[in-house]
C-alpha cells in the first residue's frame, strides 16, 4: 500500500495534509478562522426546545469554543460523551433498543444503512443561527 497523502493536526489549531510525493504541505482546516466567523444561535421558542436538542447538549462546548478556553471545551465535550454513555448503558441494562423519533433507519441492500423521514414536513426550528 503506498500511502499518497498525511493529514496532521488538532481540531482546536490547524489540520494539514501533506502530499508525499511532493512534500508540499497544504493547510485544509484553520479553526481560528472557522471560530472567528461563528455567531451565536438564536433562540426562537424556547418552549419548543427538547433537552436533547444539539445546540441545548453541546451549548457549554459551543460557549468555551467561542471564549477560546480550549480546556473547558474539552471538560464539557467529556460529560456531553459520559452523559451518552450512560445513558447507553442505563438502556442496555433494561434490554431497550434506541428507536428514532423522526426518522426510520433500514439497512439497505448495498450493506449500508438507509434513513428517512417518518413526517413528509419538518416543523420550523426552536433554535436558528444567521
Amino acid at each position: 500500500m503506498k500511502v499518497l497523502y498525511e493529514v496532521d493536526g488538532h481540531w482546536d489549531r490547524t489540520i494539514t495534509v501533506k502530499d508525499t510525493s511532493n512534500g508540499k504541505v497544504k493547510v485544509i482546516y484553520d479553526a481560528s478562522e472557522v471560530i472567528s466567523g461563528l455567531q451565536t444561535p438564536i433562540l426562537n421558542d424556547i418552549q419548543s426546545v427538547w433537552p436533547t436538542e444539539s445546540a441545548l447538549v453541546w451549548s457549554e462546548v459551543s460557549q468555551a469554543i467561542l471564549s477560546k478556553d480550549w480546556e473547558k471545551a474539552r471538560e464539557a465535550k467529556k460529560a456531553v460523551e459520559e452523559k451518552q454513555r450512560k445513558l447507553t448503558r442505563e438502556r442496555e441494562s433494561r434490554g431497550e433498543s434506541w428507536i428514532p423519533k423522526h426518522f426510520t433507519v433500514s439497512h439497505s441492500k448495498e450493506g449500508g444503512w438507509e434513513c428517512l423521514p417518518i413526517e413528509k414536513w419538518v416543523p420550523s426550528a426552536p433554535i436558528t443561527a444567521l
